[in-house]
């Protein structure tokens, strides 16, 4: 079995393949959203021959971590047809793809887990509680009665003066926000085309844009997909926005993070919620990923040893000094005593502020004293992250 790239004669295999493995054909609009990323990703397929029978893309995107914004391989459209499976197929290409992100300087990768168990064998994991709730018309939020400036637009009726801002601030507020991703112009356009039917909601003040979402309006259902605000005024102006349809719509539906304290909107939050937990991330080259993090407050010297089995390249004891300059170090008797000991897939959740270290080592079933574990802590920014794209 060959695992190579795919060339431009072989996409309509692709194709084939996603529409095989996947529960839904592509079609117009989607379909030709998924042929961009395949002429625009690492596209890696498995041969038999001149037959492609598995395969994987790896988006070219991007992540902010703690305010630094690195690159990012996004992994999608991984499947392989059936009577090819259990042969170590999908093994191969998601090994391959390692190697390929870090030949690119993708130092972190997410991906959309069907099964967080198969993914975390390969050095993955969950790094994000998201909160799927449904209000009903009865218990919408009422904020008062004020007079905001909110200017509309949709993909099919655009304002590309409103639109243009509303792009800029998206990447403002991502910049910021721990597991935000920038939105270039080919990511909106994906945006457009899978949902097309997209309207968008901006709120000013003293003409500056402090927040916006992007809504969709189906059979009474106001489902909100981006809600990006500055500060909670905005946030209260949005839902006054938002609540002027209960003429009209039953339910709001999204997400927010777990942890957003999302409840304290209204007067009677005893609404239908649920946890899910369909992201996950990794770490792909440790020694690049720990050059550039943003450290908090390095008390003393830390040293880390790190256990990847599918990136031997990973696989040191490092080493960072109170500067944060990052070393690989041999082991001795100095460091060993003051060793914190993980599995990638923990040191990557740990790193990007989803895990506490306390937990981290409980969940590796390691040992680290009380004084060692407080020093990491207080080295790893507290922020915990919150991922809304999907790929």
């Amino acid at each position: 079995m060959n695992i190579q790239y795919v060339p431009a004669k072989d996409y309509q295999q692709i194709h084939r393949l996603r529409d095989y493995c996947f529960p839904n054909k592509y079609s117009g609009a989607r379909r030709d959203d998924f042929h961009y990323w395949i002429e625009h990703s690492a596209t890696l397929g498995a041969y038999d021959g001149d037959k492609v029978v598995g395969q994987l893309l790896i988006l070219p995107l991007n992540m902010t971590i703690h305010g630094e914004n690195y690159e990012m391989g996004g992994i999608g459209f991984v499947a392989t047809y059936p009577e090819y499976r259990q042969q170590g197929i999908i093994k191969k290409l998601m090994t391959a793809s390692l190697e390929e992100m870090r030949q690119h300087g993708q130092t972190i990768s997410v991906l959309a887990p069907f099964s967080v168990s198969f993914y975390r064998y390969f050095g993955w994991e969950l790094f994000f509680d998201k909160l799927h709730y449904a209000i009903p018309n009865s218990q919408f939020p009422h904020f008062g009665k004020q007079l905001d400036v909110v200017k509309r637009m949709s993909f099919e009726w655009p304002d590309s003066t409103l639109f243009e801002a509303i792009q800029q601030f998206h990447n403002a507020q991502a910049s910021v926000t721990n597991g935000g991703m920038l939105r270039d112009a080919a990511w909106w356009k994906r945006i457009e085309r899978r949902s097309p039917e997209s309207h968008f909601a901006a709120c000013f003040l003293e003409q500056k844009i402090v927040g916006y979402i992007r809504y969709t309006i189906q059979d009474g259902i106001f489902t909100i997909h981006d809600f990006i605000v500055e500060d909670h005024l905005a946030e209260q102006a949005l839902w006054r926005f938002i609540t002027s349809h209960a003429a009209s719509v039953h339910t709001i539906e999204g997400i927010t993070a777990k942890d957003s304290h999302f409840g304290f909107n209204f007067e009677n939050p005893q609404f239908p919620k649920k946890i899910i937990q369909d992201v996950m991330v990794r770490i792909v080259d440790a020694f690049a990923f720990m050059q550039r993090y943003p450290w908090g407050d390095l008390q003393q010297t830390l040293y880390v040893r790190l256990e990847d089995h599918f990136c031997p390249w990973n696989e040191h004891i490092y080493m960072i000094n109170k500067d944060g300059e990052i070393s690989i170090i041999e082991e001795n008797s100095m460091c060993e005593k003051h060793m914190l000991t993980l599995p990638i897939n923990l040191f990557s959740a740990m790193m990007v502020g989803y895990l506490s270290v306390k937990d981290a080592v409980t969940f590796a079933n390691k040992e680290l004293g009380d004084e060692e574990i407080h020093h990491w802590q207080q080295a790893i920014p507290a922020k915990r992250p919150a991922f809304y794209e999907y790929f």
